[in-house]
């Protein structure tokens, strides 16, 4: 059959059509899949809750978006409390990780999120004047001893809310009121403020104290976690827990002085024009505890004054003792970890919080104590303990990333 050119021609005009047709179907797919994969990232990118880096840390990159989305939150919404609390945290953790995006310190990145956070702050006053959220906002940025009359009147608005409940604690402790201080720790514990793993801990480190014990702890969590378990439970109210940061209050240190039965400590640290004469001042008051009658404990944790004096501190399992003289604490230690310690839920956790990674590495500050005590088991040939602690150990290892160390540290590849 001959084909005529009107016919050839019809014939490529439908083959084209189709072609036409076809690659219009697929770039159709192609925005769908791209309006799809859009769509799936924005709703990744959703508002979460930032808690405080105390209870929860997320990575860097997590922090930028929270803090942008929650900042065109308040934008939308200058009435919205809950995003200017968000918005705020996001800022917050992003200044404490400013040495994290590069080698080095970035003091600009720092200065920009300092100020942004005081921004913040002045900001939210002006959209919800005397509101819980203002009062929260203005007592984070202020000294812990300036803010007490922000967290006061929050506390006026919304008296168990979570945000404050740390804070009033801490109030109340440098009053040495202790009916207060132990309302707010009972909350904590009943609004489930903490990980099981920092309360077993807590609760540990309490059972292996000697009577009448002051235990120095470093920081938020140590420092909560004792005081929770001592109100919640009612357990080992003997022992005086001591933050390090807290005692270098000048009027605070003078009540815990009296109150404790020693003798008072002619010492202004806020004079202290230089560090050299902080530290100085710092190493007066801890001097002052070793010469009291009461026993003195620090948390199994590094800090530069330890250092100075690890001459005279024994590890006694979580804790490490100061003494003057030598003492045998290989035996405190066997005897805290087969008759004083619970230790059930290093090996299962029937409970989940916000906090448990942060919770896990509590677990880490048994390691020292447990190599101590493995190394005895396998000098004294007592197999079946050795292989049980070993487990434990381990376990203990990869929860906390120290596999490697104690895997060398027992010979192991």
């Amino acid at each position: 059959m001959n084909l005529s050119p009107t016919c050839e021609y019809s014939f490529q005009t439908q083959e084209s059509d189709a072609s036409i047709f076809l690659t219009l179907k697929n770039m159709k797919r192609i925005v769908f899949a791209f309006v799809l994969l859009l769509s799936m990232t924005i709703s990744a990118q959703k508002p979460e809750k930032v808690y405080s880096f105390a209870k929860e840390a997320r990575e860097l990159s997590w922090y930028k978006v929270q803090h942008d989305i929650w900042k065109s939150e308040t934008t939308k919404n200058p009435k919205n409390g809950e995003a200017w609390i968000n918005y705020y945290r996001a800022t917050r953790a992003l200044r404490h990780m400013a040495p994290n995006e590069s080698d080095e310190w970035n003091q600009a990145l720092f200065d920009k999120y300092q100020l942004e956070c005081k921004e913040i702050a002045q900001n939210v006053a002006k959209a919800l004047p005397k509101s819980f959220e203002s009062y929260v906002l203005a007592g984070a940025e202020q000294s812990l001893m300036e803010s007490a009359d922000n967290w006061l009147k929050a506390a006026e608005i919304r008296p168990f809310d979570p945000e404050i409940l740390d804070e009033l604690m801490i109030y109340y402790d440098l009053q040495l009121d202790e009916k207060n201080k132990g309302i707010y720790a009972k909350k904590m514990f009943e609004t489930n403020q903490m990980a099981v793993g920092q309360l077993n801990w807590a609760y540990n480190i309490l059972a292996e104290l000697d009577e009448n014990a002051v235990l120095f702890t470093l920081g938020d969590n140590d420092t909560y976690a004792t005081w929770i378990v001592q109100e919640a439970k009612q357990f080992r109210k003997d022992v005086t827990v001591v933050n390090m940061f807290l005692i270098q209050d000048d009027n605070y240190r003078n009540k815990l002085f009296k109150k404790l039965g020693y003798s008072p400590l002619e010492l202004k640290l806020k004079d202290a024009q230089t560090d050299e004469d902080m530290e100085a001042g710092k190493s007066k008051i801890y001097n002052h505890f070793f010469k009291g009658e009461r026993p003195v404990y620090f948390v199994n944790s590094t800090n530069d004054y330890m250092k100075t004096i690890e001459d005279k501190l024994y590890l006694t399992g979580l804790a490490q003792k100061y003494s003057e003289t030598s003492f045998d604490n290989l035996a405190i230690i066997k005897r805290n970890f087969e008759k004083r310690y619970l230790l059930d839920y290093l090996t299962e956790v029937f409970s989940t919080n916000i906090s448990d990674e942060i919770g896990k590495r509590f677990n880490g500050m048994y390691l020292p104590a447990m190599i101590k005590l493995y190394q005895h088991f396998e000098e004294s040939e007592d197999e079946l303990r050795k292989k049980e602690l070993e487990i434990q150990m381990l376990r203990v290892a990869e929860q906390t990333g120290k596999s490697e160390e104690v895997n060398k540290l027992l010979g192991r590849k």
